[in-house]
């Protein structure tokens, strides 16, 4: 049986609002401080090599040319590359900032497949957690003033889901029914546990992660002339396999709302 959520009760609870809207406000603004001072201040960086590290990669060529950069700077300053990589890359995700998307796909190049594939779980799983508690300690009303429909019915699919929260955090994060992005930030306002957040995140986002890792290793690839049919083929296969859950997407929605009717009527 699901228990509804009291918006406006929520809000009520809330004490000191402003005070914690100044404290978020100076966390990011602090973050975002250092972010400027790690990049700005960067050994051996020409201004040349500052634009391209500066510049957002919109097409294929940028992730190409920021690789390059980045690639010529690992060679002398490997732990300023991997702590500049941790440093933005958790950052981002603590702010629901999109971007993280790009890093994982520039890991593979710089540190190789499997170092890049736990790095990226360990940032990606870090920068979700974080999210979660800046979301219920400091940002629950702002969360509440801007997303009341979702907290709503998400309040209501947890509802559903109590006695397999794990399994359902895992579906969620296979599928695209809910983005990432709520889920971290709605997560702890409507009572789903820290342990079943973590652990579906940690394991739920892997499948995401290893296509990402491996289509930034296929996308330098595919800059270089000698370019064969086999990393085109694969390339496609796996932009193939990340867009299953969006073809099915509709489908997974009436099953889910088919729990849920199910669940109201018991």
């Amino acid at each position: 049986m699901s228990t509804e959520i009291d918006i406006n009760k929520l809000k009520a609870e809330i004490k000191n609002d402003k005070q914690r809207r100044l404290i978020l406000f100076g966390i990011f603004a602090t973050g975002l401080i250092g972010l400027y001072v790690l990049v700005h201040f960067s050994p051996h960086l020409t201004q040349e090599e500052r634009k391209i590290v500066y510049r957002i990669p919109k097409y294929p060529h940028h992730i190409a040319e920021l690789l390059n950069v980045i690639n010529r700077y690992t060679e002398n300053n490997q732990f300023y590359v991997l702590f500049a990589f941790i440093y933005l890359y958790v950052f981002m995700q603590s702010f629901a900032i999109p971007g993280p998307v790009f890093l994982s796909l520039l890991s593979g190049q710089l540190f190789g497949p499997i170092p890049a594939f736990l790095l990226v779980c360990l940032c990606a799983t870090t920068g979700a957690s974080l999210c979660y508690g800046l979301s219920y300690s400091l940002a629950r009303g702002i969360v509440l003033n801007r997303f009341p429909n979702q907290i709503v019915n998400f309040n209501k699919k947890i509802s559903q889901n109590r006695d397999n929260l794990f399994f359902y955090m895992l579906f969620l994060r296979f599928t695209p029914l809910i983005p990432n992005v709520s889920i971290n930030v709605s997560g702890p306002i409507v009572g789903l546990p820290f342990k079943y957040f973590f652990f579906g995140t940690l394991f739920g986002l892997m499948p995401g992660n290893i296509i990402h890792i491996r289509t930034g290793l296929l996308i330098q690839e595919l800059n270089d002339f000698s370019t064969s049919y086999q990393a085109i083929l694969t390339l496609l296969g796996l932009s193939l396999i990340a867009l299953l859950p969006t073809f099915f997407k509709k489908k997974l929605q009436e099953l889910d709302e088919k729990g849920l009717n199910k669940s109201k009527k018991e």
